[in-house]
């Protein structure tokens, strides 16, 4: 039976620092060459997931943005996107604008993706941009107001604020729109004392996204190993052959997981995925 490795990126394959280590590089790129089938699913873009990774020959698509694409790695092709329902999008603003928040919008406008902002008002939007900037994220677009994007494909609202004020609006929206939207709220790992909320269609989730992968290339009865660390990865350790956490992920990820391993910053992802190629017939 064919093995579909499929790892986060974030506390998981890369480091602290955000990088891939020289040992890890040089093993992934070793194990495709052996025509292990290993991918990524992020909540990351396709812009920031190929400027940490380089040019690793990924011949699976990744899941980037939580589900909401599936993207052929080396062309930066979308295999499909999954936009909020438009009705819900002028709606949702209200709600996130009313709460004198201000969000970084995701969209696709059928050739480009973009990251559109208006202004930065808080430590942890900057830290966010910030990031962006060292990241060269091709996709920023600052403009004067915003009703251009929200006219557009948009496949994530990304809030930054307090947990606090988050989980309050949070509240309010599944009040608002129910199961029709993709809610995850969790720490912002880089920055200690803010916390990021993002919105997605319902359909952008990791194990959906991971699920149509397997359906477009063939891998749909393959025996699936997922890794990860965050709230964001649960839903695709539920749906794993083998579900492995690292030993920094959050309890309540391990509590789901087959099998803790070794930190993000110890090349574990890789060293398991060694071990157990080595070990398939």
């Amino acid at each position: 039976m064919e093995t579909l490795y499929v790892t986060d990126l974030d506390g998981t394959l890369i480091r602290n620092d955000l990088t891939l280590s020289a040992w890890s590089r040089r093993e992934i790129l070793s194990l495709l060459e052996e025509g292990a089938a290993i991918t990524v699913a992020t909540a990351r873009s396709i812009v920031s997931l190929s400027t940490i990774l380089g040019d690793i020959p990924f011949r699976l698509p990744v899941v980037e943005l939580n589900g909401a694409f599936l993207t052929d790695y080396r062309e930066r092709r979308h295999r499909f996107v999954r936009a909020i329902d438009h009705d819900l999008v002028l709606p949702i603003y209200g709600e996130i604008a009313a709460a004198g928040m201000r969000p970084f919008l995701s969209t696709f406008d059928g050739s480009r993706d973009l990251l559109t902002y208006r202004d930065i008002g808080n430590a942890g939007e900057n830290a966010y941009l910030q990031e962006r900037l060292f990241l060269k994220d091709d996709r920023l677009n600052k403009v004067d107001d915003l009703d251009e994007a929200l006219a557009q494909q948009v496949v994530c609202f990304t809030v930054i604020d307090s947990e606090e004020r988050l989980a309050a609006l949070q509240r309010r929206l599944v009040a608002a729109f129910g199961a029709r939207l993709e809610y995850t709220l969790y720490a912002y790992r880089y920055l200690p004392g803010w916390s990021f909320f993002s919105l997605h269609d319902a359909r952008a989730t990791k194990d959906q996204g991971i699920r149509a992968l397997q359906e477009a290339c063939g891998l749909r009865d393959a025996r699936l190993v997922v890794f990860g660390d965050d709230v964001n990865d649960k839903a695709m350790f539920r749906i794993a052959t083998r579900a492995v956490a690292v030993a920094n992920a959050l309890e309540e990820v391990k509590s789901l997981a087959h099998e803790v391993i070794g930190s993000n910053q110890e090349d574990s992802v890789l060293k398991w995925i060694r071990a157990d190629w080595g070990r398939t017939p």
